[in-house]
């Protein structure tokens, strides 16, 4: 909670607080066990001699703990022992990702009062320098991500990812290299308060106008009444309980009246950010058109800045109303991926064209032919899905999955040519050997009772698998959908997006005869589609490798540009006999 009410009283010594999962705690970040107490692990420690075993008489119960070793590794470091538990501790936290997220900064008009130089100062200044210490030249590295400026989040654990240039981590988002932060808008699903708020404090952005559209609410945003007065926050109900504010997206105002739009699908919560697989499309900076200009005018070759207004007019906020005159005077004319996103509600004739899967089939339709290259009929081009959940598809492939939705995404191939699709998601052995072991499913909650009433579904299923880009025990959070021809060189669109393989995300036909068949979507959702016709000036993206590539298609060009950098592993790797996806139940076993 952010409530000072107490800051004046008389300091006396307390314990920290314990952390609520007891021994079934999995969480392996110092921060973590600086900010709470875990007291099975402090009983075992004076008896802990040999580091790759428990000492005998050990709870069987922490036995199954599959981290307990790292984390006692973790306490001894620490000196769990002597930590100043009665020291005032940093008013925000990298460990928000524990069962109680930390205490967010507050603001000067909450009469805040200037902290003495003290240790506690002094770990602040050494946890900013370390948050920050990887950033060099972001807008450098963002230049250099041309035409695609498609990036993928830095993994802990993965040391190679930490210098990949396509890598990047929230605070660098916010670094002022890419401009002098003004204010900012974060919509997005879980939202964890104290973590999110430590990145801007790490920043030098502390007390800059935040505006945060949510869909689950941590603690702190619970307690609205107490929130740092920079801070509105406004919690967004779907019509059903079927449905999700799932969107996850950010726009940043800066000083000199530009703006900057980020498509993401991490949440904002410090295990997202960690590793877990998450991508991200950052724009180009949107100057201010000039103040004569129309507000209808300065849009994109893909229309991106109608759809974005659009979208945003979907919520009917008035919070959202500052944002709104942001981008209609911002030029959007550099932007060349094209919008696709879902609101909530029934969509009937065109406006049903404009969310879902329908609003991908029209923007294929318009944009996206054969590429007739020689040796790859059409047809035979397959469509990949790649995503973290999977909602309830129905008895058989061609309830939703082989039809609505594949006939979507193969426009605008003909019914009698659409191409297989399979699809991928991490199977119980991809989730074992990743950096969390089975930890590392906690963002992958599709559930066994829904898969044993499709079990057709394991036979289009395909394992994670990441190599080339160090991220194969990475878990996937992010969620693609792509065409790729059979001999894996060339793409001919490529779809970065929020949304899961699920009905209430992309939507579903209805078949009421008044006022005629509409498109059904139950979740907000947003994503971007990459198509080579805005970005490249050609009708495939190159998938070769090297640092440029020369491509020689159907449009009869020829163009260098870089090869579009595909996340996952080509050709994809199916499940082994016995293999079955992961299923989130087994946290509850």
């Amino acid at each position: 909670m952010y409530d000072n009410s107490s800051s004046n009283a008389s300091p006396k010594k307390k314990s920290r607080q314990e952390c609520k999962f007891g021994i079934k705690c999995y969480r392996k970040n110092p921060a973590h066990f600086e900010e709470f107490e875990h007291a099975h692990l402090t009983d075992i420690l004076p008896k802990w001699k040999d580091e790759s075993s428990l000492p005998s008489g050990v709870d069987p119960e922490i036995r199954k703990n599959p981290v307990v070793l790292d984390q006692l590794k973790i306490v001894k470091k620490l000196g769990n022992s002597k930590l100043k538990v009665d020291s005032p501790k940093p008013t925000t936290s990298t460990a928000v990702a524990s069962p109680k997220p930390s205490t967010a900064p507050t603001s000067k008009a909450e009469g805040e009062t200037k902290a003495p130089i003290n240790a506690n100062s002094e770990k602040m200044a050494k946890m900013m320098k370390e948050a920050t210490k990887h950033h060099g030249d972001v807008q450098a590295k963002l230049d250099a991500a041309a035409p695609y400026n498609f990036f993928l989040t830095s993994i802990t654990d993965s040391p190679q990812t930490h210098s990949e240039p396509l890598t990047i981590t929230f605070t660098e988002l916010l670094d002022k290299s890419l401009g002098e932060l003004e204010s900012s808008l974060q919509i997005n699903f879980m939202v964890e308060l104290g973590w999110l708020l430590a990145q801007y404090f790490y920043t030098g952005n502390r007390f800059k106008p935040l505006t945060l559209l949510y869909g689950v609410e941590d603690e702190d945003l619970k307690v609205g009444a107490n929130l740092p007065s920079n801070v509105t926050a406004v919690k967004v109900r779907p019509p059903t309980a079927f449905g999700h504010h799932h969107t996850k997206m950010s726009v940043l105002a800066y000083k000199d009246n530009s703006i900057r739009v980020i498509v993401s699908t991490a949440n904002l919560v410090e295990s997202d950010w960690e590793n877990r697989t998450q991508g991200l499309w950052i724009s180009p900076k949107l100057p201010q058109l000039p103040p004569d200009a129309d507000t209808m005018s300065g849009d994109s070759p893909t229309q991106f800045k109608g759809d974005l207004v659009r979208y945003l007019s979907a919520y009917r906020l008035p919070q959202l109303q500052e944002w709104l005159g942001k981008i209609r005077r911002a030029d959007f004319s550099s932007v060349r991926v094209c919008l696709v996103a879902s609101v909530p509600g029934t969509h009937y004739g065109p406006d049903s064209t404009l969310w879902g899967h329908r609003r991908v089939c029209q923007l294929l339709k318009e944009h996206v032919s054969d590429p007739k290259i020689t040796q790859s009929p059409w047809s035979k081009w397959p469509v990949i899905g790649q995503f973290s959940s999977i909602g309830s598809l129905g008895p058989d492939p061609n309830a939703w999955v082989c039809s609505e939705l594949r006939a979507s995404f193969s426009a605008p191939s003909k019914p009698m040519d659409h191409p297989s699709i399979k699809l991928i998601y991490p199977s119980l052995d991809n989730v074992k050997g990743s950096h969390d072991g089975l930890l590392g499913g906690g963002c992958l909650p599709y559930q066994k009772k829904t898969h044993e009433k499709q079990q057709w579904l394991t036979s289009y299923l395909h394992q994670w698998q990441s190599n080339a880009r160090f991220r194969s025990r990475a878990m996937p959070h992010i969620k693609t959908y792509l065409r790729v021809s059979p001999c894996h060189s060339f793409l001919p669109w490529f779809l970065l997006t929020s949304a899961n393989l699920s009905k209430a995300a992309w939507g579903s036909e209805t078949k009421t005869k008044l006022p005629g068949p509409g498109l059904r979507i139950l979740s907000y959702e947003a994503g971007v589609l990459f198509l080579p016709k805005f970005i490249v000036d050609d009708n495939v993206f190159n998938l070769e490798g090297g640092n440029s590539s020369s491509v020689s298609t159907g449009t009869g060009k020829r163009q260098d540009y870089p090869p579009f950098p595909l996340h996952y592993d080509l050709p994809l790797k199916t499940y082994k006999a016995g293999d079955s996806p992961f299923f989130y139940d087994i946290f509850n076993e």
